[in-house]
């Protein structure tokens, strides 16, 4: 517990000591007050009180919290919001609940530091005095990054960026706050783009991680999909996992009478938010809305790659398993112990890499209570296959440059040497993490699937030119001819992303395009859910 709740709680504790009289004369007892005045000192906000309108007016930042003496309204930047009970003058002190201040003032506290935090170490950085900027790391990041990594990371910055040199480092804002990290996010003026530093820090108010994701922005986003009943479902954030690796996410749950099947939701193929979000489109929001609509709970995380980039680019041993399988079958155990979920009717569904990593989820998730798996776009081949075929169908394009394609090819050609290893690669793969790679480059998830039991849905977009349809969904059929407890759905409109198109393969400005999954995916998911 930190210093403002201990004090805020013997405050509360001293208030309801010194005036037993409430309780007795209320009946049962009630929560205790607080003086504000304490709350507010201790956060370092202002407070000033008017006599004739008998209102506290407390300042801190860009916040300004109203309390007025016998209401349980108080108001927050203007929004009127409810206290368990009415602030009261007791002894010439007002006196209020704790909590909801406390909450509002300390988040306020909190990005105050976050942003002195974030500013100490970018001003470390930019001077050169790396052994400082990792002085306020936790003990997680500073396992897998010291000094002499930080200084290298930040020196090869402007060659992998592209951008030219740096010019100067704007100033730091609060990007997002979730209930693992608050990130602060940092702009980066190269000569040629300006890309965003984000810093996260942990509850203790340590870095935790930092990324640069260089990604030319959408200019909109897709909107909420017109299928979305907001009014019958609820969204409440979760953790999933615990410790180093713990991930922020969203449980959708219907509203009404229960349990309901689950779905939990696998992103593809690098660092990826929850809603996995690319470019303009927000696929697994839509997915978890339209599902949650028609009484089917969705569970779905920030990535590890995309919550903890730092400690998982700088891990030596990084696998996919510890990209994917383990955080999928940590969301399964999270679910199987909520309350209103069926536990007989938990899925997983695996979109592009999260689909061919599916049957592992499955093989190392057999002690679970994982009802089936569902597909969106999964490989059936091993990934360097599949990657070899989209980087050709780019160069075809005129996506990508010549020289880049055949640089392409010879990582591939090193990825399917059966003596490739991950711990003691070849000087020439240049390619990312020799471990990871290694532990994915010979997964064929078809061949996986062929002895298992658990039913699967395999849903597949015609113009998917990152999974072709062509060969992927054919293999998949093939495959698994002898199951009977399969389905298949192939879409002559989608893309890789599962939204529609024009043409015969899509091609990367499609997903510059606002769009939405359409509501036909969504039904054909439910049903085939249902129907279990």
């Amino acid at each position: 517990m930190n210093s403002l709740k201990k004090k805020v709680l013997a405050a509360s504790l001293t208030a309801a000591l010194s005036i037993p009289s409430l309780a007795s004369a209320s009946g049962p007892p009630q929560e205790s007050l607080a003086p504000l005045r304490t709350i507010v000192q201790e956060t370092g906000a202002a407070i000033a009180w008017n006599p004739k309108t008998h209102t506290a007016t407390v300042t801190l930042g860009d916040v300004t919290i109203v309390v007025t003496q016998n209401s349980d309204q108080i108001t927050v930047n203007g929004e009127a919001l409810s206290l368990p009970r009415k602030a009261e003058m007791i002894g010439g002190k007002l006196m209020v609940h704790p909590s909801l201040l406390l909450e509002k003032l300390t988040a306020k506290k909190v990005e105050k530091e976050s942003l002195k935090t974030a500013d100490a170490f970018i001003e470390a950085i930019e001077k050169g005095q790396f052994d400082k900027a990792v002085r306020n790391f936790s003990p997680a990041l500073l396992k897998v990054v010291d000094e002499k990594r930080m200084e290298g990371y930040w020196t090869a910055l402007p060659q992998q960026m592209q951008a030219g040199a740096l010019k100067h480092i704007g100033d730091a804002k609060l990007k997002s706050k979730n209930a693992v990290h608050t990130s602060v996010e940092i702009p980066l003026v190269f000569e040629k783009a300006t890309v965003p530093l984000t810093v996260s820090l942990n509850r203790q108010g340590q870095i935790d991680d930092f990324s640069v994701l260089f990604l030319p922005p959408a200019q909109k986003i897709a909107e909420e999909p017109t299928y979305s009943k907001p009014d019958t479902f609820t969204e409440k954030e979760v953790i999933i996992g615990e410790g180093t690796f713990a991930l922020p996410g969203t449980l959708t749950m219907p509203k009404g009478e229960g349990p309901f099947p689950a779905v939990i939701l696998v992103q593809g193929s690098g660092p990826l938010d929850q809603d996995e979000t690319a470019f303009a489109l927000k696929p697994f929001r839509d997915l978890a809305h339209g599902l949650a609509s028609q009484n089917i709970a969705v569970l779905r995380y920030n990535k590890r790659t995309f919550e903890h980039a730092a400690k998982t680019m700088f891990d030596p041993a990084h696998t996919v398993d510890k990209e994917t399988t383990e955080d999928a079958l940590h969301a399964v155990d999270l679910l199987a112990k909520t309350a209103n979920i069926d536990t007989n009717q938990i899925y997983v569904l695996g979109h592009s890499q999260g689909g061919l990593m599916l049957p592992q989820i499955l093989s190392k998730g057999a002690d679970k209570p994982i009802a089936g798996g569902i597909l969106l776009a999964g490989p059936a081949r091993t990934l360097p296959d599949i990657m070899l075929d989209q980087f050709e169908y780019l160069a075809s394009i005129g996506q990508l440059p010549k020289d880049h394609l055949e640089l392409m090819k010879k990582q591939i050609e090193l990825l399917k040497d059966p003596n490739f290893s991950g711990k003691n690669p070849p000087k020439e793969f240049t390619f990312g993490q020799p471990m990871f790679w290694d532990s994915i480059r010979n997964i064929k998830a078809a061949d996986m699937a062929k002895e298992q039991t658990k039913p699967l849905l395999i849903l597949q977009g015609e113009r998917d030119y990152q999974v072709p349809a062509k060969t992927e969904f054919t293999l998949w059929k093939e495959t698994l001819a002898h199951r009977d407890n399969v389905a298949y759905k192939l879409y002559p409109k989608l893309n890789h992303f599962f939204t529609e198109g024009e043409g015969q393969i899509s091609n990367p400005e499609e997903y510059f395009n606002p769009a939405n999954v359409p509501s036909y995916v969504i039904d054909d998911i439910a049903a085939w859910i249902h129907a279990r």
